[in-house]
């Protein structure tokens, strides 16, 4: 390891020491279990934020620090900054949430937390801790769908002309005059 402050077997004990520290601490901010897991907002703020910041909120008299403050300064590489020119920390990511808002083509939806709200015919969002998550609905009566949803709303929705589409080969024809029986015209 070329001008390391350590030898190359010290240096493999101490990154050995710090993977297992890592993989082992079930409370390391970037773990994947969803109930210590931190929003991917809340990652943001904490990947921009930086030792040097630390140190300018915590002192009283630092008014400028180099951006990587272990480091000696240099003009070029590693120059001095002021402390309200670095990025501060966005606490309102922290802040709990009662309800996801969703902008769709047509209109804005407000969910609850912990409630769903159907988008589409064929699609479903929940509001949960993590954020609003949208997931296809399994239909199993095209039919009845069709008899519910207008048939422009199902032809717009991906999901719908997926699985639907042996409705739309059994009764190819569409009238808009008609009532929605069914959705499609029966000759």
């Amino acid at each position: 390891m070329y001008g390391a402050l350590v030898g190359s077997t010290f240096g493999c004990i101490i990154s050995k020491q710090f993977i297992n520290l890592r993989k082992c601490d079930r409370f390391w901010y970037e773990t994947q279990n969803p109930f210590l897991r931190f929003t991917q907002d809340q990652l943001s703020e904490i990947r921009k934020t930086n030792i040097a910041k630390v140190f300018c909120d915590n002192s009283d008299t630092i008014e400028s620090v180099q951006i990587k403050a272990f480091d000696l300064p240099d003009d070029f590489l590693n120059p001095r900054m002021p402390c309200k020119n670095l990025p501060s920390l966005d606490l309102s990511h922290w802040k709990d949430k009662t309800s996801c808002h969703l902008n769709t083509d047509d209109e804005g939806f407000t969910v609850a937390m912990g409630h769903s709200h159907r988008i589409s015919p064929c699609v479903t969002c929940s509001c949960t801790k993590e954020g609003l998550i949208c997931q296809s609905m399994k239909i199993t009566n095209c039919f009845e769908l069709a008899s519910t949803y207008t048939r422009e709303l199902i032809l717009k929705d991906d999901v719908c002309k997926v699985q639907c589409a042996f409705a739309f080969r059994a009764y190819p024809q569409f009238e808009t005059n008609l009532d929605n029986i069914l959705g499609f015209t029966v000759d």
